[in-house]
């Protein structure tokens, strides 16, 4: 498996090293090999581990043990990796994590079934939660996922329709940014929250708080798509606009720029051409439309770290690890808007 080295830089590095030695065991040694071998592979590619690490942090920030939390993060990092997967092949994007795409690798037909592997597997593990937790905080982590399926697939759906040619407002772009990545973030923390004994209310505030911060998140993924690097990105540059994504990028500069510009746009949309890529993204920089996403991802960042420093923790004032614990999670917050892949 690649080195989790990046992870230094955001506090989660004991959290990264507790998910990769407890999520093997529920796929290695499995057979068929044509379902196990892709999923093992992409897994095993590495990545952040940032939403199965926010969950182990909530877990622990609310005076709850991590054990009980790691079937959860296991479920989510599946989940997560699942929606990759299909997402892959819904935008024959060519590069996941520095490698080929499952369906570029291994064809369509394994890879769809590596990511239903996978959305299977996120509810298999969650059993445990049962015994773990009881059955009432079970439930209530099983309800969250399952709502989770459907807010992903509308945002999936926002997003190809506006792929199919329906016109989108900026307030459009964000709720398809609060479905696709928001709500997942908000997920990881609230579960975890629930996975260490917090009152209902209190996990709620924490969700609240990563849905703010999971927009700024996607925000900033969208910037880098168009002004970072392919080697630390992972993934090619320009990708977004070639795919016809609907980012706050792109709306904002057909917002704002002339007839001819847009014809230019569009000619560029569904058809990867380096040189015409960079055209747009210099037409990015002329409207201001990269400052300006920079801007609001800021503003969602704000949001989510004061409410995450505002919210009340029993034994707050007395709970040193806890006050440290915020303080990490508001730090991992603020790398989202600095971060370079």
């Amino acid at each position: 498996m690649k080195s989790s080295n990046r992870n230094q830089n955001l506090g989660i590095e004991s959290y990264v090293t507790i998910f990769e030695d407890a999520y093997k065991k529920n796929i290695e040694g499995r057979e068929p090999d044509t379902l196990y071998k892709p999923i093992i592979d992409l897994l095993g590619r590495g990545g952040k581990r940032l939403r199965p690490s926010l969950c182990l942090m909530a877990c622990e920030l609310v005076g709850g043990e991590i054990k009980k939390a790691l079937p959860t993060a296991i479920c989510i990092e599946f989940f997560h990796n699942f929606s990759l997967v299909h997402d892959d092949i819904e935008d024959d994007s060519k590069l996941r994590r520095g490698e080929p795409t499952l369906h570029v690798k291994y064809g369509v037909p394994i890879a769809l079934n590596a990511g239903d592997g996978l959305y299977g597997l996120c509810f298999e593990v969650l059993k445990e939660n049962k015994g773990l937790l009881g059955v009432e905080r079970a439930w209530m982590i099983f309800e969250e996922i399952a709502e989770l399926c459907v807010v992903l697939a509308e945002g999936q759906a926002m997003d190809l329709m506006y792929r199919d040619g329906r016109a989108m407002s900026e307030s459009e772009v964000i709720e398809t940014l609060r479905k696709k990545t928001g709500q997942l973030f908000a997920v990881s923390a609230k579960c975890g929250a629930i996975t260490g004994g917090a009152p209902y209310e209190v996990a709620e505030v924490l969700g609240s708080a990563w849905e703010d911060i999971g927009i700024a998140f996607q925000i900033r993924d969208d910037i880098l798509n168009v002004v970072g690097e392919d080697a630390k990105y992972g993934k090619r540059i320009g990708e977004d606009i070639a795919e016809g994504k609907p980012t706050l990028l792109l709306i904002n500069c057909l917002e704002h720029c002339e007839a001819r510009e847009k014809e230019k746009i569009y000619e560029c949309l569904h058809n990867y051409n380096k040189a015409k890529i960079e055209e747009v993204v210099n037409l990015f920089r002329k409207y201001g439309s990269i400052d300006y996403s920079e801007e609001i991802a800021m503003r969602y960042l704000r949001s989510g770290t004061d409410k995450i420093r505002k919210m009340y923790i029993k034994g707050d004032g007395k709970n040193k690890k806890g006050e440290e614990i915020k303080e990490k999670m508001v730090a991992l917050a603020e790398y989202f808007v600095k971060r370079e892949r």
